[in-house]
């Protein structure tokens, strides 16, 4: 979250508190001069749903911040002897994803923009709508029919592939010894044309710039290292069939910390294409030092 969990609740709260008063006058609940307002009760009521539901969501990544510390700290003391059983919640036998929570996030983002954008809408197309607040609207309504484009496209993918895994031969991967990593695909893929898998590790931070009194934070991913498993010729797999990967890492590669102030990890990247919708994911990977 960039800030502490009491932190993140009063700025949560803020917004909230904002977003549910605009609600109320929104809605007349809460009597207002009508002389005060200047625009209709239902683009007020769109504003204060708009902070609601930044509160809220900035409320939801406390949570999940102040679960993953309690996690931490309970697991520090469970595996006392095991640095990547308290860094994260790794099941030993492999990793899953699942297409389905990224489409339902991509469609409530897509909603978002479109009930935040829509007051803006009604600014620009209104009686005393200007030039340019119909260009920059009209820009941000393009941004909004992509992130809408992104969320079906999303949501056909998870309808194809539903969700896939890769297995892990060992736990945790040290440096010393070949990265040996099963990819399943579950059945849901038959055919590959060509494919890349790609382990990677990478470095996590945000990068602040300054310019006057403007400051801008930027998450950034640099990659420290990476090697690829190329599909070249079309493959096809027979049904339960798992594509096996195999990678030799640096003597000196860095292990993965994904509790620091900087994260590092490292990842798997399956890009793959195919008869139809392609296919990509990714997968994290547990490599721990020797």
């Amino acid at each position: 979250m960039g800030m502490s969990n009491l932190g993140g609740i009063a700025f949560g709260g803020v917004f909230a508190a904002v977003g549910t008063y605009i609600i109320l006058i929104g809605t007349k609940t809460v009597a207002v001069n009508p002389s005060s307002v200047h625009a209709p009760y239902w683009v007020l009521t769109l504003i204060g749903v708009s902070f609601a539901l930044g509160g809220c969501a900035i409320w939801g990544g406390t949570w999940k911040q102040y679960k993953t510390e309690r996690w931490r700290a309970q697991a520090a003391k469970r595996f006392p002897n095991e640095p990547a059983l308290v860094d994260y919640p790794w099941h030993p036998d492999g990793f899953v994803v699942s297409d389905w929570p990224a489409a339902a996030k991509t469609f409530a983002l897509a909603l978002g923009l479109s009930v935040f954008l829509s007051m803006f809408n009604w600014w620009a197309l209104g009686p005393d709508g200007v030039l340019m607040v119909k260009i920059i609207t009209g820009i941000f309504d393009l941004i909004t029919l992509a992130f809408w484009c992104s969320a079906f496209r999303q949501l056909a993918g998870a309808l194809k592939f539903g969700h896939t895994r890769v297995d892990y031969t060992t736990f945790p991967y040290r440096p010393s010894n070949p990265v040996i990593i099963r990819w399943q695909p579950l059945g849901k893929v038959s055919r590959i044309n060509k494919g890349t898998f790609t382990l990677r590790c990478v470095e996590e931070w945000m990068e602040v710039t300054t310019r006057g009194n403007e400051r801008t934070s930027t998450l950034v991913h640099e990659e420290l290292w990476s090697a690829q498993w190329l599909v070249e010729e079309p493959h096809t797999l027979q049904p339960q069939e798992d594509v096996e990967l195999r990678f030799v890492l640096a003597p000196d590669a860095r292990p993965t910390c994904l509790a620091a102030d900087k994260p590092l990890f490292w990842e798997l990247e399956v890009k793959l294409n195919l008869p139809g919708l392609n296919f990509k994911e990714i997968y994290l990977v547990p490599v721990y030092g020797n």
